[in-house]
């Protein structure tokens, strides 16, 4: 059994031991804050270009527009777009939401809708312009 002087020693080096082990711990902490504020920027702070880059929008089915390209649905979420879109012939509109909606290069387009690589080039491109002047009426007007 530990007399009472050296239970009061025992006690007073526990004692400095935990102030220690708590100021140590105190500045690690302090070490752990600074590194932090040198990576950290407060979001006010931030310009209002950079802020855009941490929006996000939802997306609903319901916002999109859906083209039938066969046995595919083609969502198109901007509206001035599928309106365009819409206007243009079926033979047009698949051949553009083919290509540009499912990734189809000009020889699987011609095979798809039974026409030659040659003129479904032809037809993707002066779609694109007719496309391009109806946007840029609508954006316009």
């Amino acid at each position: 059994m530990l007399s009472i002087s050296q239970m009061e020693t025992i006690r007073h080096q526990f004692d400095s031991f935990c102030r220690k082990v708590l100021r140590e711990e105190s500045r690690n902490l302090k070490v752990q804050y600074a590194r932090r504020a040198e990576k950290e920027v407060a979001l006010s702070q931030l310009s209002e270009k950079q802020l855009q880059g941490f929006r996000t929008e939802d997306r609903y089915p319901s916002d999109m527009i859906c083209f039938e390209v066969g046995r595919h649905c083609v969502s198109v979420q901007d509206e001035r777009l599928a309106d365009a879109l819409s206007q243009l012939s079926e033979e047009k509109r698949d051949i553009i939401l083919l290509a540009y909606f499912l990734d189809m290069n000009d020889r699987e387009i011609g095979e798809k809708l039974a026409m030659v690589r040659r003129t479904v080039q032809r037809r993707r491109t002066s779609t694109l312009c007719e496309l391009k002047k109806r946007l840029e009426m609508k954006q316009d007007g």
